[in-house]
């Protein structure tokens, strides 16, 4: 919870930096420093920028949205219409420093990009024969105008690009905290039409568009007008033929515009598939367990499937279109010029050099803008724009209602809830639904406990709900005096430690908290805990049991300082002695003197409160003290002395006594997770930690390389794109050469000389953008036949059938790049997934859901867009690169030199850099999941946050996730400009010696020579520069790979499918008997077991209660049932063992009633029977098995009824049944219930165990006790301690013992209820001695203990069996065991 807190102050040195240190980015250098030296972490960053602080950027953002929506109100009442705008809210915010950041671009594009070229062709005259104007002293000035030009261009190209993705960054930061502070602010009705995975979504995909969406802007303005300076100089060199490239190029605008437009729509499309992806991955690895328990692996397989596969065929048409958009920028340039040249000459013209050299170059810097950077822009503000509406729809959700009045917290007496006549509906439900609430009226005054009891789905949690402020009244009014402390139903614990749980952001009061800690019973667990409250839980509180976690819940309530608590059910998931603690200590003790508002299912209870409401429907039925509504003659009283021996529920904690419990839990060393991982105890001194995100170091491997093309195609398939990305350059070439024959001979038949001309032009561009120009060679040393001077006829024929081959093949090499790509990430999609949802549940205990989450949604996203273009750009540059190296290397193969020098600086230069850029790559990886985990923690508790009115301390804790991954950012984007920066400095240098060389050279260097040259040294370095950094780029995208390549690879479970010969008849299990032998289980293999040596025998349709205290083991004995941590040990099942068939064969033929009811958004029908196997009547019968015909019936779409995300718009109790409707669809011969009533009220619980009992009379029936009348009845008790089986036998014959730790647990509930308790373990015991004679002689009476006898030797002596005894009786034993598994097989 807490993020770098005690982490030393680290300014950014850019803060401290001058102004040439902050253009050149020599403030970098010490980072790259330590970068090269070791690993990076996370402490290595600088502090976040305090321009980037995501608290001051969310701020002013919030403000001008603020000024927005205030607008709108005003406008509404002057009867317009108008709609909030974000984006001139970001105007506001942002809009000056941006619009600052484009005088760099004009400089760039309209001084240097264009002087640059006209002092080339000045110098490049210069060599000609026909110079006569321009002197020595001149052309060296031209010469170092050209040399600027590259100079001053790395002065605005860098900074641009730096300024304008740090404005992307801010932009982005201050969106994320705007979205999150939404989320903590959403209505009820709003949660129902959002999902978690939409608000991931947003803030993993939308938000980043501003990171790119910004560089391209200012080139909306800045093209058009280089466009028209460049038309007035080529007007000048060569006339009104310019205005024909002109021609093409305005087409190729709209062109692209409207391929901006496609691309806009195909990004809206892709946002939607993925999100509907993301949400169901979302709810698929929050409920692994159950999925895996209820083997619904491969049918949520085909869900993801289908998501996936109508996320690529989106996927697979943005390729098309991204494939066609190439390929006619690739070929556009030979088209424009062609053309340009053809007019000029038909017109009677003829070509030198210095024309061919300055047009050629001008319009490849038109084109390159106004063919790709203008389309670019208007493409990347249309995906922003859509991206912004998606944000502002979220923004306008109905948010929660505020009281205007600033509250002046009143006194203590001063405090009260007040209800009048209210009446409250659920936002979801639709029109036709009944109320949820309906004139409920009642009043609470200081130092009163009110307790709300009814059945499930009668209103309770929606009262509280009323109370809280989360759901508004229809009519009535609700008044609450004071503040309000909230302990929600369904435990909310993040990920951090225990006692950042309860303090949940306030200050640490020693005295309060020691205080909280004793009323709420959690003072024992701490002393078993490896470090004590500092223990780290994980997301979920994965790592506590169900009791642990209420009672931290709890405690989160009363260490806030309020006048009311709120508490939905806190008794319910801990035993009957803890209860009354909590009760008794904290409720009535504690909080005596508050207002207590106490929803309850324990009706022992009432006649310790003051005022008791009972609804039923949404009605109240009965109001007044425990003493009125009985003398009432109500029902009630009735109702608690029958139901009261439920209160003893898990007293069995108490059985096991203080000080023998926490020695031998100590001697134990562990507590457990519930099915999770456990704590090593005899770590005492180790500090409180949780699984690190794993982070790969050094640089990323051939071998990730190797698997991310092969997972596209087979080798052929990479042959094939080798062979048609080379052919594609040798014709791109080709035509290059060819325009350079055709120029020379069109020059010599119009002046009757010999005019080598040579010019070379290759632009480069950031984000993957590139350009190739067209490249006219000297032909001096070439001769040949008819090539060599071809007619003006030929020359256009074979250009164009060239141009057409071009435009062909690389067409085709595209769609098949791209697409291979595509395949290449379906399939390590694919593999991922599989990996993910076979990998043991301990790794989703370990992980939490926003870090696994991460890989599908950034990780995959990165495979599927962003790296596929950036490995393209490097093929192509390389290419590209090795066709002009090749031609320049025929005119003059000195040339080749300096490159080859050059490039072993640029490889070393790329080696440095890469160590620092790969570590600060992963560093922002990881953290950026931070940010999705927080957020979808607080989502989850969200009541309570707005409750304790903590939305402040969370949006603190979010803005520091934020911060440190905008630090992470702000250093990826500087340390990629230092590596720019820098490169292109060592270009400039080269570019400077080429020219001056020239220069010197002059004698023995014809014009073309000279213009070849240095247009090579330019454009080769520039490539270089472009190539090396995308090189790099590649190498940090491939971290995404990687990272999806390492869950690929997760450890796996036993297969599902049992081996051939092995798999069970269908008819298995026949009876459901069930044999432990010698069965222990470690969750973690270095670990001691969470089971020891248990050994014992469940009989065919035997009904077992399981009790002990909280981290005894119970769940435990699950987990090795369903086989979810591997046991030792054998477990059999009818004769078979569970290990030695398939995982798929083993749990499906054992039905759970879960502790967590756990629900998918969707309809009804699709949570009974997600994939269709039953008919109609089937699921009724079900549900009117699980008690919810009726209610189901009452909703207007039956079992179409629309179930929001968790399934919310249910009560935790009705969730519950339907897990149980679940259970009895299934018809298995053996079922568990793992506290599967803790949450509905004693007569929805007596008709549960009604059904259970007529339903499941034929099976095999494993119960966790958590009320002990429900396993009274049992037909024996298992009872664990510490791991241990330590005693197993009827009922009715261990309470005959006084020295079983079974009787004292009952006898703790206190004298009446025990022997109620009693009387019904002996009336059960009677029923069953009707039907099975001496059934009693299975468990046995020696020295005074009852026990089990397959238990092991230790426990046995620990009841004080010595040896002897112990083999005498387990001799006995053994002969009985023997007939009774021969008569039931």
């Amino acid at each position: 919870m807490e993020v770098n807190k005690n982490k030393t102050p680290k300014p950014n040195p850019r803060l401290n930096s001058n102004f040439l240190s902050a253009l050149v980015f020599w403030w970098v250098n010490p980072f790259m420093s330590v970068g090269a030296k070791k690993d990076l972490e996370v402490n290595d960053l600088y502090d976040v920028m305090p321009g980037d602080n995501s608290e001051e950027l969310g701020r002013k953002l919030q403000r001008e949205w603020d000024n927005q929506i205030a607008k709108c109100k005003r406008d509404a009442n002057k009867q317009k219409k108008t709609k909030p705008s974000l984006t001139k809210a970001l105007v506001r915010t942002f809009g000056l420093k941006f619009l600052l950041v484009g005088l760099l671009a004009f400089l760039e594009e309209c001084v240097f990009k264009i002087g640059q070229p006209l002092c080339l062709g000045q110098l490049v005259h210069y060599f000609g024969s026909e110079n006569k104007t321009i002197s020595t002293t001149q052309a060296y000035l031209y010469a170092t105008g050209v040399m600027l030009g590259s100079g001053l261009y790395t002065f605005t190209h860098h900074p641009y690009f730096f300024s304008c993705q740090h404005t992307g960054m801010q932009i982005r930061v201050a969106a994320c905290s705007l979205v999150y502070k939404k989320c903590l602010l959403l209505s009820q009705k709003a949660l129902g039409q959002t999902t978690i995975g939409q608000m991931v979504n947003i803030m993993s995909n939308d938000v980043n568009r501003y990171d790119f969406s910004v560089i391209f802007l200012h080139y909306l303005w800045v093209g058009p007008l280089q466009t028209l300076i460049s038309m007035v100089i080529l007007l000048h060199v060569i006339g009104p033929s310019c205005l024909v490239g002109l021609a093409v190029l305005i087409l190729f605008v709209p062109l692209q515009s409207w391929m901006g437009k496609v691309f806009s729509k195909l990004r809206l499309e892709t946002a939607k598939r993925t999100n509907e992806r993301i949400r169901t991955m979302n709810e698929i690895i929050s409920a692994m367990r159950v999925i895996k328990m209820y083997t619904w692996e491969k049918p949520f397989a085909k869900l993801i499937a289908k998501c996936r596969r109508k996320e690529i065929n989106v996927i697979r048409r943005t390729n098309y279109f991204r494939a066609l958009n190439m390929s006619l920028f690739f070929t556009s340039s030979k088209l424009i010029i062609f053309l340009t040249f053809l007019v000029f000459i038909f017109t009677g013209n003829h070509l030198t050099a210095q024309k061919v050299f300055v047009t050629v170059s001008l319009f490849n810097n038109i084109r390159l803008i106004m063919t790709l950077f203008f389309p670019g822009a208007i493409t990347m503000a249309a995906e922003a724009r859509v991206s912004t509406k998606r944000i502002e729809n979220f923004l306008l959700l109905d948010e929660v209602e505020k009281n205007a009045e600033a509250k002046v917290r009143p006194a203590i007496s001063e405090c009260l809830i007040e209800l009048n006549q209210l009446t409250v509906k659920w936002p979801a439900a639709g029109d036709k639904e009944d109320n949820t609430l309906t004139d409920i009226s009642f009043n609470v005054r200081p130092g009163q406990v009110f307790a709300v009891v009814g059945q499930v789905g009668s209103g309770k949690s929606s009262l509280l709900n009323v109370l809280l402020g989360e759901l508004s009244p229809s009519t009535g009014t609700c008044r609450v005096a004071g503040k309000v402390a909230y302990a929600s139903q369904e435990s909310w614990i993040f990920s951090g430690t225990v006692r950042q749980n309860i303090l949940c952001g306030l200050e640490y009061d020693l005295k309060r908290y020691k205080k909280v800690i004793k009323a709420c019973a959690l003072d024992k667990d701490f002393s078993l805990f490896p470090n004590g409250d500092q223990t780290a839980v994980g997301e979920r509180g994965v790592s506590l049991s169900g009791g642990q976690k209420a009672r931290v819940n709890l405690a989160r309530s009363l260490y806030v300082d309020a006048d009311i608590y709120l508490m939905d059910d806190p008794l319910s998931a801990v035993d009957t002695h803890v209860g009354r603690h909590l009760f008794d200590k904290a409720i009535n003790g504690y909080l005596r003197d508050k207002i207590r508002v106490l929803v309850t299912h324990q009706l022992q209870y009432l006649k310790d409160v003051d005022q008791i409401v009972i609804i039923k429907a949404g009605r109240v039925e009965a109001m007044g003290s425990y003493k009125e509504i009985s003398n009432s003659g109500f029902d009630i009283a009735k109702t608690i002395e029958e139901e009261e021996p439920e209160l003893e529920e898990d007293n069995l904690t108490r059985s096991f006594s203080e000080c023998e419990i926490t020695v031998r839990f100590q001697g134990v060393g562990l507590f457990r997770t519930q099915y999770g991982s456990v704590w090593d105890l005899s770590h005492q001194e180790e500090k409180p930690t949780f699984a690190e995100e794993t982070r790969s170091s050094g640089s990323v491997s051939a071998k990730v390389y190797w698997e991310y093309f092969r997972s596209g195609g087979s080798c052929l398939s990479l042959l094939t794109i080798t062979i048609t990305c080379v052919f594609t350059q040798v014709l791109f070439s080709g035509s290059d050469y060819w325009l350079t024959l055709w120029t020379n001979a069109e020059e010599q038949r119009a002046a009757n000389r010999n005019i080598s001309e040579n010019s070379t032009y290759v632009s480069v561009t950031e984000n993957g953008f590139f350009n190739v120009s067209s490249v006219t060679e000297e032909i001096a040393i070439f001769s040949g036949a008819w090539w060599k001077d071809p007619d003006t006829y030929t020359g256009i024929y074979v250009f164009t059938i060239l141009i057409i081959c071009v435009f062909i093949f690389s067409l085709i090499r595209t769609i098949h790049y791209f697409m291979m790509c595509m395949i290449s990430s379906i399939n390590l999609h694919n593999r991922m997934f599989q990996s993910v949802i076979r990998t043991p549940l301990l790794f989703f205990d370990q992980n939490p859901v926003g870090r696994v989450l991460n890989r599908f949604a950034k990780d995959i996203g990165c495979v599927d867009e962003m790296l596929p273009s950036a490995f393209f750009d490097v093929i192509t540059i390389a290419l590209t690169a090795v066709g002009i190296l090749f031609l320049v290397g025929l005119v003059n193969p000195w040339l080749l030199l300096p490159i080859l020098f050059l490039s072993i600086i640029f490889v070393n230069l790329r080696q440095f850099y890469l160590k620092t850029a790969r570590d600060v790559k992963r560093l922002e990886a990881t953290t950026r999941s931070p940010v999705f985990t927080h957020l979808s923690s607080s989502l989850v508790g969200l009541t309570t946050l707005r409750a304790h009115q903590c939305e402040g301390i969370f949006q603190n804790i979010f803005d520091e996730c934020q911060d440190v991954h905008s630090s992470a950012w702000y250093m990826f984007l500087s340390t990629t400009r230092w590596f720019g920066i820098w490169l292109d400095w060592i270009c400039v240098i080269y570019v400077g010696c080429v020219t001056y060389a020239c220069l010197a050279l002059r004698d023995s260097m014809t014009g073309s020579e000279a213009g070849l040259a240095i247009s090579s040294a330019m454009a080769l370095t520039g490539m270089f520069q472009w190539g090396v950094r995308q090189s790099a780029e590649v190498e940090n995208q491939m971290t995404s790979v990687e990272r999806v390549i390492d869950y690929s690879r997760l450890p796996s479970e036993a297969p599902l499918d049992s081996a051939p010969g092995k798999k069970p008849p269908d008819t298995w299990p026949l009876s459901g008997a069930i044999q432990f032998d010698g069965m222990s289980l470690r969750y973690i293999e270095a670990d001691q077991p969470v089971l020891k040596n248990i050994t014992c025998l469940i009989r065919a349709n035997e009904k077992i209660g399981i009790v002990g205290r909280t981290g005894a083991g119970k769940s435990s004995l699950i987990a090795a049932l369903f086989r979810l941590a591997e046991p030792d040990g054998r477990i059999i099942i009818d004769g078979v063992d569970s290990k030695s068939i398939g995982l798929h064969d083993l749990r499906s033929k054992i039905a759970i009633i879960p502790q967590d009811p756990v629900l998918f958004s969707g309809s009804l029908r699709k949570n009974l029977d997600p994939f269709g196997l039953y008919s109609d009547d089937a699921l009724w019968n079900a549900l009117e098995g699980a008690k919810l015909k009726e209610t189901v019936k009452d909703l207007s779409a039956g079992l179409e009824a629309n179930m929001t995300e968790g399934g919310a718009n249910f009560s935790v109790g009705q969730r519950q049944l339907i897990c149980l409707a679940r259970a009895i669809l299934r018809q298995n011969r053996i079922l568990v219930l793992d506290e599967a009533t803790a949450n509905v009220d004693q007569k929805t619980d007596s008709l549960i165990q009604l059904t259970i009992r007529e339903r499941f009379r034929d099976c095999t029936v494993l119960t966790i006790a958590h009320r002990l009348n429900t396993i009274m009845d049992s037909d024996r008790i298992m009872l664990l301690d510490a791991g241990y089986l330590k005693e197993f036998g009827e009922p009715a014959v261990l309470l005959e013992n006084p020295k079983s730790m079974f009787y004292s647990l009952v006898e703790q509930t206190g004298p009446i209820v025990a022997t109620q308790l009693t009387e019904l373990a002996k009336q059960a015991a009677e029923q069953r001695r009707g039907g099975v004679k001496n059934k009693t002689d299975l468990t046995m009476e020696t020295n005074g203990n009852t026990i089990r006898h397959q238990l092991c030797p230790k426990a046995s002596q620990e009841q004080g069996l010595d040896e002897s005894d112990f083999e005498t009786e387990k001799l006995k034993i053994e002969n009985c065991d023997v007939h009774l598994l021969s008569k039931s097989s």
